[in-house]
């Protein structure tokens, strides 16, 4: 079996990808070649294979290098999304933010974006989906990267191990396992297609060694765990979290994770893990019932907890970090005068009377508004104090808040919500039940500047067209706002403290 800790070798000469035919094109990985598609001055490949199958005796096991193959391999739609429930629309979420098409435990895969003409060696941005570590997938609507590609980038979209088969953790597994843990297949998978952008990414027109990643919700919370594991050391050199340097959703021990599997192999009336894996995915999925696998501390994958703020980071490089200003819908807040009070009570028990004098709710109004604004509130504290610890190990850290409302949104209730800045970034306006107008463009069109340039620098405002965004600082007016102009002020310096002292006395700040 292959030695997981080592890096895949860089072979094989510059080629860019070039049209082979009218509305064709083809490019040669270490694998074999690929075909496929010319649009819009774009070379667009769509499910390229960076891993084996991770079906029958692979379920469950580090991702294996693919084998070749020698005839062109068509790269021309995308390939099926990792096994998971089906996604039906909710709240503000549509379906161009849900995957599209199949569901399978043959997932491993990616995408790539790159421009038919211009310089090699272009700046390389890997997005990771979010999706609560459960779900999601790269065939979204809203995460097409061809704005993004059409500016610059070679963008890159992957799946990724989900749930059950992502960070499913069990003795027998640990024992098999030539790393000695199990679970964090989903971040395994990660560093594997890093490994296959090191390796292949020069044939698209991109450049190898400057990599950024980027994740979303739960894909911030990959890379988070990208930022601490040893096995992604040197294989990117710029981050993004998108609404994630702090999900509220910690580690597992990896004994707690075990203990997990144990239970579901009872539930699923084997005896071992050969038992599971004679399972169909789909009927496992089912039968695993309502747990919730998160990502692991093992030891090897992640030797301490991503959540962690104060766990070492193994590469200090440039981060970006934001939240969107909604993120959770407002009927999520508390309505009343009494429901707001509990809340304080019960969650910021350290801290409640403090809380309390400093955000108003005589009325029922006011408490609703106070409800609203005070997690925006904790969310930007989170952000500062986050930068704040990373930036004194070495890395500079730049905080955004998105507040622009996405199209078609009740403003109302949903607000900037979860996952609405991500087609801004990466330019995918086009998606069908949306009308986008040319606010949206030129919000899209200042993000994707912004994003290129840190890219390109690692800082995001280091061009001449662009206005300064400086460090993260404890200082709120470091954040930067997309943001209309009659925008609220952010937290003043007398909230940030309180947030500050809720942390020191065990609180916990960030998404949830």
């Amino acid at each position: 079996m292959r030695n997981f800790l080592g890096f895949a070798a860089l072979t094989g000469a510059l080629l860019v990808a070039a049209p082979a035919a009218a509305g064709e094109t083809v490019a040669k990985t270490d694998s074999g070649t690929v075909e496929g598609i010319n649009r819009s001055g774009l070379n667009i490949f769509l499910g390229i294979p960076y891993a084996e199958p991770p079906v029958g005796d692979l379920r469950w096991r580090e991702p294996q290098p693919v084998k070749p193959w020698s005839s062109v391999r068509a790269a021309t739609k995308f390939a099926p999304s990792c096994q998971q429930d089906e996604a039906k629309p909710f709240g503000p979420y549509t379906a161009a933010f849900l995957i599209s098409g199949q569901r399978s435990e043959d997932c491993l895969y990616l995408n790539v974006w790159t421009q038919e003409k211009g310089k090699a060696k272009r700046p390389v941005y890997l997005f990771i989906h979010g999706g609560g570590f459960q779900s999601g997938g790269a065939d979204i609507a809203a995460y097409d990267g061809a704005g993004l590609a059409q500016k610059g980038a070679v963008v890159v979209t992957i799946n990724y191990r989900v749930g059950v088969f992502g960070f499913f953790a069990h003795p027998e597994l640990t024992r098999a396992s030539p790393l000695g843990v199990s679970g964090n297949y989903g971040i395994l998978d990660t560093i594997e297609s890093l490994r296959w952008v090191r390796a292949n990414i020069a044939k698209f027109g991109g450049d190898p060694d400057n990599v950024t990643i980027a994740g979303q919700s739960a894909g911030a919370g990959i890379v988070n765990a990208l930022l601490v594991s040893p096995l992604a050391k040197g294989l990117f050199h710029r981050a993004v979290l998108e609404s994630g340097p702090e999900l509220g959703l910690p580690a597992m021990p990896l004994a707690a994770a075990e203990g997990m599997g144990t239970a579901t192999m009872t539930k699923a009336k084997v005896s071992d893990i050969a038992g599971l894996r004679a399972i169909p995915a789909a009927e496992f999925v089912k039968r695993a019932g309502a747990g919730f696998p998160l990502p692991i501390v093992d030891g090897k994958i992640l030797p301490v907890s991503p959540e962690d703020r104060a766990a070492p980071l193994v590469t200090k490089l440039p981060i970006l970090i934001g939240y969107t200003r909604d993120e959770t819908s407002a009927a999520q807040a508390p309505q009343t005068v009494a429901a707001f009070k509990q809340e304080v009570e019960k969650r910021y028990a350290a801290v409640a009377e403090r809380l309390l004098a400093l955000y108003p709710h005589a009325t029922d109004a006011e408490a609703a508004r106070s409800g609203v604004r005070l997690a925006r509130d904790r969310r930007a504290a989170g952000l500062l104090l986050w930068a704040e610890r990373r930036s004194a190990e070495g890395a500079p850290v730049y905080a955004y808040q998105f507040e622009h409302v996405l199209r078609g949104a009740d403003p109302a209730l949903n607000g900037a919500f979860h996952t609405s800045e991500v087609p801004y970034i990466l330019g995918a306006l086009d998606f069908t039940g949306a009308t986008f107008d040319a606010t949206d463009r030129k919000v899209s069109d200042a993000m994707q500047d912004r994003w290129l340039a840190f890219m390109r620098t690692g800082n995001p405002a280091k061009a001449r067209s662009l206005p300064k965004w400086r460090r993260a600082t404890l200082d709120p007016a470091s954040i930067w706002r997309i943001a209309p102009a009659d925008a609220e002020p952010l937290l003043d310096a007398e909230k940030l403290s309180m947030f500050r002292e809720y942390e020191a006395k065990g609180g916990k700040l960030g998404l949830l």
